[in-house]
């Protein structure tokens, strides 16, 4: 099989209890996932509770000795200085098994608190430069776009040599090539096998110009998973939700010729606003009118265990080499255990 291939597996968040966030992260963990990934969201479309994650996190290293957990967000939220902060103590909490990952961010999550989202890119460079300058345990000057510093310092570092993993998440060009140079990893959202190797080529373009003791970056994907005794009756469980499976600037990428109308344009899941009722309707419409069935399975892994077995092969064949596992599946409780051991436990050999 090569490389090792990692697994790692979504917490379901909105909308599940504090307290079995860390239990779900404890399951976790026993079942053999190699991560978990919490969405760092203030809210969601869905009304529903929504916890400030890395406080989970911390409660949830606790309870467990093995899985690495982080999350998905954005350099917008928290000054990095803060950010270095937070994230080298509960480094300590964890034993030195946190990562982070950051992004463009949502619009949901900053427009609301009067957060400005502006220069996203350029955020995400200088915060990343800003925390692992920190993370040496030197005072740090720093003169960028976005923030300044001056003989700044914190008085702890991380666990494992100075180093927190920062994956950034990437799907256009631009950004996809700030993955390449800064991110211990990167990773991008559901896409068909080929589109992902196109864009890989974009992040190891990138990567010509990252620092050496960086090492290799880690490729990775969000993947919207539905397992059952077919595909028919996996799709079953998408067809409700296949309006936020798919980003739809990535259908002419993966070639698809569909000319989305004009009302429809600019409704990505970013730009979402959940008390925007028109948009949220607009955004399902959109989803029902455009997004077939095919298309649907063409971005995802759905069908009996081995029909996922098959479609992964094809995403680590165009280099995937860490799995986000997103399930859908009708019985997630025996989806958790099928992806866990039977799936998992195919690629680890």
């Amino acid at each position: 099989m090569g490389k090792k291939i990692r697994f790692g597996i979504t917490a379901p968040v909105p909308g599940e209890s504090v307290e079995g966030l860390i239990k779900f992260a404890a399951d976790a963990e026993n079942a053999g996932f190699d991560t978990v990934w919490f969405p760092d969201h203030v809210v969601f479309m869905a009304k529903r509770l929504t916890p400030e994650v890395w406080s989970v996190i911390t409660a949830a290293s606790m309870k467990t000795s093995s899985v690495i957990m982080g999350t998905v967000g954005d350099s917008h939220r928290m000054h990095p200085a803060v950010f270095a902060h937070r994230l080298a103590t509960v480094d300590h909490v964890s034993n030195g098994r946190i990562f982070v990952c950051v992004g463009y961010g949502e619009k949901m999550n900053l427009d609301p608190y009067g957060i400005e989202w502006n220069k996203p890119l350029t955020r995400v460079v200088e915060s990343i430069r800003i925390m692992r300058s920190l993370w040496k345990g030197v005072p740090v000057d720093f003169d960028g776009e976005i923030y300044g510093m001056s003989q700044a310092e914190l008085r702890i570092q991380p666990v494992r040599d100075d180093r927190i993993p920062i994956y950034v998440a990437a799907t256009g060009p631009r950004a996809l090539r700030v993955a390449g140079e800064y991110g211990d990893g990167w990773v991008t959202n559901a896409m068909p096998p080929s589109l992902f190797a196109r864009k890989l080529e974009t992040v190891l373009e990138g990567a010509a110009g990252r620092d050496a003791g960086l090492g290799d970056i880690e490729k990775t994907i969000y993947m919207f998973t539905s397992i059952a005794e077919n595909v028919d009756e996996a799709y079953k469980s998408l067809e409700p939700v296949k309006h936020a499976l798919i980003w739809p600037e990535l259908l002419s990428q993966a070639g698809y010729d569909i000319r989305i109308d004009e009302e429809y344009r600019g409704l990505e899941y970013t730009k979402i606003m959940p008390n925007d009722q028109d948009m949220l309707r607009k955004f399902r419409e959109m989803g029902e009118k455009y997004y077939s069935r095919d298309i649907v399975l063409d971005f995802v892994a759905a069908g009996s265990k081995e029909d996922v077995i098959k479609r992964l092969e094809e995403y680590v064949d165009a280099g995937v080499e860490h799995f986000i596992f997103r399930d859908f599946s009708p019985d997630r409780e025996k989806s958790f255990e099928v992806l866990s051991k039977d799936i998992a436990g195919y690629f680890r050999g």
